[in-house]
């Protein structure tokens, strides 16, 4: 079994400050950003980077692990802290020179996405009707989230380019009221370009997803089989 190491990024040019991203046990991104201050290491930013990712400024990085409580901490408890409040547990620190030192906090992350090797990851729609921009008028599907929720989704093109979400509700848990669908609070959006990428941006970032390509197929019934098709799973 491979030991995770926890590799900490120099962020300013005299080292004392440090970033990084990785993944918990239960699959959620995570950034973190702490100092060197005496014999302390103190946390100054800390939010999920797949939550709130259509939103800009502030907002975006606004998504902070609960759990995170201590802020300040003796440079030998770093593991143990992460571990216990940050749900991700290492086994060693690597200290890495960084020619990304003068990034700003959103032009490191964009350089991260775009250097880090991904998985394919397909999100599987069921189309249906005309096509615009190459897609079916009405596309649906069930997957699971990064969260382990399974979301029912349905999308439609509207007009002008864009598409509209028709439906999105979890549909996993039994509610008192059985007859309400509950949104996920992170869908903020209920327009996007009905594209490809549109399509992507939207279910990854507003639904916890990490979705990297389309598969559209046709003759599923998701109506009849709440089996997820795609996503964590």
């Amino acid at each position: 079994m491979k030991r995770s190491i926890l590799r900490l990024e120099a962020a300013n040019p005299d080292e004392t400050a440090f970033r990084t991203t990785f993944k918990t046990r239960h699959g959620r991104s995570v950034f973190l950003s702490l100092e060197i201050r005496g014999p302390d290491y103190v946390i100054v930013d800390c939010f999920y980077t797949d939550r709130n990712q259509g939103r800009t400024g502030e907002a975006r990085h606004s998504a902070r692990p609960k759990m995170l409580r201590t802020l300040t901490f003796s440079t030998e408890d770093l593991l143990s802290v992460i571990e216990a409040e940050l749900d991700k547990r290492f086994y060693g620190v690597e200290f890495v020179p960084s020619g990304q030192a003068g990034l700003s906090t959103d032009e490191y992350l964009q350089f991260q996405a775009e250097h880090t090797p991904r998985k394919y990851r397909f999100l599987i729609l069921v189309g249906e009707g005309e096509r615009y921009n190459g897609l079916p008028a009405r596309l649906r599907t069930r997957l699971k989230t990064n969260l382990h929720r399974s979301v029912f989704v349905e999308l439609a093109y509207y007009k002008d380019g864009q598409g509209v979400v028709k439906d999105c509700h979890y549909y996993d848990r039994p509610y008192r009221r059985q007859d309400v669908k509950i949104t996920p609070p992170q869908l903020i959006r209920c327009f996007f370009p009905y594209t490809e990428s549109g399509i992507l941006n939207l279910i990854n970032h507003e639904i916890c997803c990490d979705f990297t390509h389309i598969i559209v197929t046709e003759g599923i019934n998701v109506d009849s089989n709440t089996a997820p098709l795609c996503g964590a799973i």
